[in-house]
């Protein structure tokens, strides 16, 4: 496969419509061929005011894609004999507590990973987060206020989290294993169960045994130490009128002592060589660092959602006849991201701004070097679906994770988004909806009864008028 000059001048014009058509105010993306890059694109500034440009040394936040490195720590301290993914997670964190004392005692490492633990969306890391939103000067515009009583409750890290959650009644979606729902409390529980097994701190862990041999230069956990590189992205954000105005918000947000659900911050040539671990079987530059047996198992499907998503350990996967994809999206306050493996390609893509689609970033440009259609986009959506049966699905719908959707019927048109980004609902099954875009929504009906929905990895309960 070869990639012309005439293909890869298409990719960037297309590239620079969707950043044009966002208002990004900063874009880094890389597109390589057995860890080489063979594609780069940076658009905007680093720093708008001062016109700072983008190199692919430019260190962003990733959020959420710091999951898989948590996952990763895990493996590796499986091939040490550390630990087994098997493990009940009160073998090492005895304060784990559910209401639901049998399936406490069920859940296993491996529902960590998976988000395969029952847990629903739940509040606990957003009660470490919100210190740092209540003394950024745009918190309460951009997230709303914070509460005196969130705020009292000082939740700072791993332990003090569990005390949150022992505290808390609700009831689990399922036993262990049952269904799918994203935790960012489960990933934050592998930095404890890490740092003991270890008996190392979870960052000096991850520098010595991951960073140094993946040859992660320009990456860290800690805003501290971030600010002692050069070259490091401001932050942006979306005026909250739907105008897609982007103005300078300065704040970085921070988990406390918490770093494994979303606290990385990396340049993007960084995360390129970061792939190359998934892309070879754990061996990169030479070096066995982690067994290709776990990242197997890293890159496996364990769960497949109601709504088709299929998740491994800390990735989430995508098996499509032509290829199979691997990666793993973030988004928090300044951030849009995405990273993704297919063949011998890998892309990642890190933006300074909230709300952008990073992921159609990254599928655009993986499915044009790979020079094959995106399957997401070729769903037949024509499931016979009557005005009156579409009203039940209207409504609002909301999780103590703090994930709002709204569901409106206009026009005879279901659609779907939180504020003023709705987007439009084809019906492809009973119960089961896609948007233009290929994303999969369903809809979970019990006794006549719609309870909630499905939208991408997270169950979202309906609230009751």
């Amino acid at each position: 496969m070869t990639l012309n000059e005439q293909s890869l001048a298409d990719l960037d014009r297309i590239l620079t419509e969707k950043c044009e058509a966002a208002n990004v105010s900063g874009m880094a993306l890389v597109v390589a061929k057995e860890g080489k890059p063979v594609f780069e694109k940076y658009y905007g500034y680093r720093d708008v005011d001062n016109q700072l440009e983008i190199t692919g040394d430019t260190i962003f936040g990733v959020a959420s894609l710091t999951k898989s490195l948590a996952a990763l720590t895990i493996m590796h301290l499986v091939d040490q004999g550390k630990l087994n993914v098997d493990d009940p997670v009160v073998k090492w964190l005895p304060e784990f507590k559910l209401p639901n004392k049998e399936y406490q005692d069920q859940v296993k490492i491996h529902h960590l990973m998976s988000h395969t633990s029952g847990l629903p969306g739940m509040s606990a890391v957003n009660s470490v987060r919100a210190r740092s939103i209540a003394d950024d000067p745009d918190g309460n515009y951009l997230s709303g206020k914070v509460s005196e009583e969130m705020l009292a409750k000082n939740v700072r890290n791993v332990e003090s989290m569990l005390n949150y959650i022992a505290d808390l009644d609700f009831e689990l979606l399922g036993a262990p294993g049952e269904t799918i729902n994203y935790s960012n409390e489960c990933f934050a529980m592998l930095q404890l169960i890490a740092e003991r097994a270890s008996g190392t701190d979870f960052i000096p862990y991850v520098k010595e045994n991951l960073f140094t041999p993946l040859e992660m230069t320009r990456s860290t956990f800690l805003y501290d130490e971030m600010k002692q590189f050069d070259n490091v992205t401001e932050l942006y954000a979306y005026k909250k009128d739907g105008s897609k105005e982007v103005f300078h918000s300065p704040a970085w947000w921070d988990v406390g002592d918490i770093y494994t659900n979303g606290s990385l911050k990396a340049s993007v040539m960084d995360i390129i060589r970061y792939l190359e671990v998934y892309r070879n079987g754990g061996t990169v530059n030479g070096q066995q660092v982690v067994s290709a047996d776990s990242i197997g198992k890293m890159t496996t499907t364990h769960i497949v959602g109601p709504n088709d998503v299929e998740y491994g350990y800390g990735l989430q996967l995508r098996n499509y006849p032509e290829v199979k994809i691997v990666g793993h999206g973030g988004s928090i306050k300044g951030v849009s991201a995405h990273m993704a493996i297919a063949k011998d390609y890998s892309v990642a893509v890190l933006i300074n701004l909230a709300e952008v689609n990073a992921e159609d970033m990254a599928m655009t440009a993986l499915h044009h070097v790979l020079e094959i259609p995106n399957p997401k986009l070729d769903i037949v959506a024509e499931h016979p679906v009557s005005e009156s049966q579409l009203q039940q699905y209207v409504g609002a719908y909301a999780s103590d994770e703090g994930q709002k959707l709204n569901v409106e019927l206009v026009d005879g048109t279901l659609q779907i988004g939180a504020g003023t980004a709705m987007e439009e609902l084809r019906c492809y099954t009973e119960h089961g909806f896609c948007t233009n875009g290929g994303n999969k929504v369903k809809f979970i009906v019990e006794a006549g009864e719609v309870k909630g929905v499905f939208s991408g990895v997270r169950y979202i309960p309906k609230t009751k008028n």
